[in-house]
Parts: structure tokens; C-alpha cells; sequence
């Protein structure tokens, strides 16, 4: 979820909860207020009454109104006691069906040796349905309100981060390889200009960065393997010249083994760099199906001369995004690796959909752990010749194009499965 989102969500949760408690508050509020008011309008006809029974004299007959309120009880002699307040229910006098809410007030007074009980009553449905209709509009207006400020939350808070989203974009469109420099928006934010010229700063040093990498290992390559070739030329002079010994025939042959792994593995490490630093950022629709069988094809002299049979499943017209370079790598790498742990006489199986490409050879079981399979320099100590760098640079490519890469052991067939997916 976006931040925008987050914060939306958060306002619309937090004014929720606000115009909750907001509203139970101000129903309650208006509904005490209303009820002390009427409780005074109570005691008010009670003073009201007590004046009354001043003037009458002592043995004057009370009378009551036509509805009986105020109610007035000549008791016992009783002492005097607070006034009594409560809630009840009596018939409706327009629909005797319905009981409406009542409020009342229970009294004791003594005038002229004379004890009296006072009870005033008040009907209480109109000042509920006062209460109800001020506090619906009240908790509308609330809520129209709330709604208002957090859509002109959301509004500010959208216009404030723009530049931060036009850094954002600035960024996923930077490319180490291009020669223009990423043009950060400016802002009056403080923290916003500040993002922008660290991140200006930080990309232009990144790029120096990589420009000097990369010049460094185009000069690698190109300046390391003249002087290898040069030596292995040499040696192979020398090992054809009729004068040596068989020791020294030996010697100079190892020296040429040795050579020709360090050329190799020369080679290796440099394009893991150059992979590593994106420097194959140019790629273009392949027809995969084709790579697969050229490669095929290239190596089935090599599978031949181990007594391999090959077996091949290809869909034709698979394509893929990738750069053709790293493409050829990475099925050169994997043919290779059939061919030199494949057993001899044994089989080799290539299958080709959609979305997978699946590599199956027989083999003995690997030496080592298989989460070890794709570390740099990992090798079967049974083939010193190789370099331990193949399935790495492998390894590397799948995670440059996403390529899902999974490799299985399956002991029953004793076969090796390397199997690349895509979307």
C-alpha cells in the first residue's frame, strides 16, 4: 500500500473513531442537559406550590387541577426530605395504547404545622425527541466534517509529497549506462531538497563508480588476455621443438594447463563483474527455441564422443527477453556442465516449453551439499580442469533476468536436473 494510502487509511480509521466517541459524548451531553433543565422546571412548580400552601389556611381543603399535576398528599407529621427525581412510564393522554417517558419529583414539606408530599410530573417525549433531533444534527455536521478535513488532508498531503514521488520516478528510471544524469525535482520542503541533492550527489559518485569498474575490467579483459595468449603460444612452441627432454616436455605441459585455467578463469571472473555491474543492460527478443537447438547441435559431437544419446522435446517459437550475449553464456554453461559430469554411455535429456527449459543428465551424486551447487569456486574435486565459476555466472544471469533456476537429484535414475522458468 502506498503512503498516501497508509495515511488515508489511517485519517478515515482514527476520524472514525473520533466521530464514534464524539457522537456517544454529545448524545449523552445533550441528554443531561435537557434533563437538569427539566429538573429545574420541576422544582420550580414545587417552589410554586409551597408558596401556594403558605397562603391557604390550615384547615383549607386542597384541590387538585383537572390533570392532577402537581399532586399534593396531606400525610403524618414527617420530617422534611430532599427532593426525589426519577423515570418512569405512565399512558400516553392522546393514545392510551402507548406509555410515554415521564419525569417526576417526590417531595416532603411542612407549612402551617402541616406536612405535605409533593409530586410534579413532567412529560419527558418532547425534550427526547429535542435531544434526538439536535444531536442527529449535530453528529452530521460532525461527520460532514470530519469527511472535509480528511479529504483536504488527503488533498494537502497528496500535493506535498509530489516531489517525492517525482524522486521516486526519477529513480526507477536511472540507468547506470546512460549518459545523462537524473534531473531531481527541486521543492520547498527542506527535507525534500535535501533527498534531492544527496541523491543527485549519491548517483553522480555511483556513476563515476561504475564507469571506472567498468573501464577497468574492459581494460582486464583485453590487456590480461594478450600477454596469456602470448605465453600459451610460446609454450607451445617450445613443446614442439625436438630437444626436449620428457621431463621437460612434462613441465611445459603443465605450465600450459595451468596457463589456459588462468585464461579461463580470467575470463570467467571478468564477466561475472561485468554481469555483476550491469554492463549487458541491452537486450532483445530471442527465439529461444533456436538458441537451444544451435546449441544442441553444436554439442552433440562432445555428447558423441562420451557415448551420450540425446534426447530432445523442444516447443518451437519460444521467445524471451534477454541480451543474446548472457543468453549464450548461460546455455553454453549448462551444456558444458552436462557434458563433463554426464557418465559416459549415458543420457541426456533436453526439454523446452513455454516457460521452462529443463536440462537432465546421468550423473553420480554431487560431493558437496547442493545449496553449495551455485557458490563461486565449488567444483568436484574428481575435475580439477575446471574452474568452479560455470554454474555461478549460471546463477548470476537467472537473478539479473529473474529466471527462476532449481536443480534436483533424482536417485532413482541417477540424473542431474537443471530447470530455468519464466514468466
Amino acid at each position: 500500500m502506498s503512503l498516501l494510502g497508509q495515511t488515508a487509511r489511517y485519517l478515515l480509521l482514527s476520524a472514525f473513531v473520533i466521530a464514534l466517541i464524539g457522537s456517544v459524548g454529545f448524545y449523552i451531553l445533550i441528554h443531561r442537559t435537557i434533563q437538569r433543565e427539566v429538573d429545574e422546571i420541576l422544582m420550580n412548580q414545587v417552589d410554586q406550590v409551597r408558596q401556594q400552601l403558605r397562603k391557604l389556611a390550615p384547615d383549607a381543603v386542597l384541590r387538585a387541577d383537572w390533570d392532577d399535576n402537581p399532586h399534593i398528599d396531606r400525610i403524618a407529621l414527617t420530617p422534611p426530605s430532599a427532593p426525589v427525581f426519577s423515570d418512569i412510564m405512565l399512558p400516553n393522554p392522546l393514545d392510551s395504547t402507548e406509555a410515554s417517558p415521564v419525569r417526576q419529583v417526590k417531595t416532603i414539606i411542612t407549612e402551617h404545622g402541616q406536612t405535605y408530599q409533593i409530586t410534579v410530573r413532567q412529560a419527558y417525549y418532547e425534550f427526547n425527541e429535542l435531544a434526538r433531533i439536535i444531536s442527529v444534527g449535530v453528529i452530521w455536521s460532525f461527520l460532514l466534517l470530519m469527511g472535509l478535513s480528511v479529504l483536504i488532508g488527503l488533498g494537502l498531503s497528496r500535493r506535498l509529497w509530489r516531489p517525492f514521488y517525482a524522486t521516486i520516478n526519477q529513480l526507477g528510471q536511472f540507468q547506470l549506462d546512460q549518459a545523462t544524469h537524473p534531473s531531481f525535482p527541486d521543492s520547498r520542503i527542506r527535507e525534500f531538497d535535501l533527498l534531492s541533492q544527496s541523491l543527485q550527489m549519491l548517483t553522480q559518485n555511483v556513476r563515476k563508480q561504475f564507469l571506472l569498474q567498468k573501464q577497468f575490467t574492459e581494460n582486464a579483459s583485453h590487456e590480461l588476455q594478450t600477454p596469456l595468449a602470448i605465453a600459451l603460444t610460446e609454450l607451445d612452441t617450445l613443446m614442439q621443438s625436438d630437444n626436449l627432454r620428457e621431463a621437460d616436455h612434462l613441465h611445459l605441459q603443465r605450465a600450459t594447463d595451468a596457463l589456459s585455467r588462468l585464461s579461463q578463469l580470467n575470463r570467467s571472473l571478468l564477466l561475472l563483474a561485468q554481469v555483476e555491474n550491469d554492463q549487458f543492460s541491452t537486450s532483445q527478443l530471442l527465439n529461444i527455441s533456436e538458441l537451444v537447438t544451435q546449441y544442441t547441435d553444436e554439442y552433440a559431437s562432445f555428447f558423441a564422443h562420451k557415448g551420450m544419446s540425446v534426447e530432445r522435446a523442444l516447443f518451437p517459437q519460444v521467445t524471451l527477453q534477454m541480451n543474446p550475449q548472457l543468453a549464450g553464456v548461460l546455455l553454453n554453461n549448462l551444456f558444458k556442465n552436462a557434458v563433463r559430469h554426464g557418465t559416459p554411455d549415458g543420457i541426456v535429456r533436453i526439454e523446452l516449453t513455454d516457460r521452462t527449459l529443463r536440462i537432465q543428465n546421468t550423473g553420480e551424486p554431487l560431493p558437496f551439499a547442493d545449496s553449495q551447487l551455485f557458490n563461486r569456486f565449488v567444483k568436484n574435486p574428481a575435475r580439477p580442469d575446471s574452474t568452479g565459476l560455470g554454474l555461478a555466472l549460471v546463477k548470476q544471469i537467472c537473478d539479473r533476468y529473474q529466471l527462476g533456476l532449481q536443480y534436483t537429484y533424482d536417485t532413482t535414475t541417477a540424473s542431474h536436473c537443471f530447470q530455468l522458468t519464466w514468466q
